[in-house]
């Protein structure tokens, strides 16, 4: 049986789409993506990590709400 979220769930979840919607903005938008001719490699790959990482988190986060 599923127990009901608390308000504190839900604001957590909204504020995790927020965020997710800011990361891809700034990821894409404000091109983030375009650096990587300017970075050295490794240092690339490991924001790309840190993206997925955390885009992962925001989404099972944003979940919670199940909304």
């Amino acid at each position: 049986m599923n127990q009901p979220l608390s308000p504190e769930v839900r604001e957590l979840a909204q504020q995790a789409r927020q965020v997710h919607a800011r990361l891809e903005e700034l990821w894409a938008d404000e091109g983030v993506d375009q650096l990587s001719i300017f970075l050295d490699p490794d240092i690339y790959s490991v924001l790309s990590e840190i993206k997925e990482l955390s885009l992962n988190f925001i989404r099972q986060v944003a979940a919670l709400a199940g909304d």
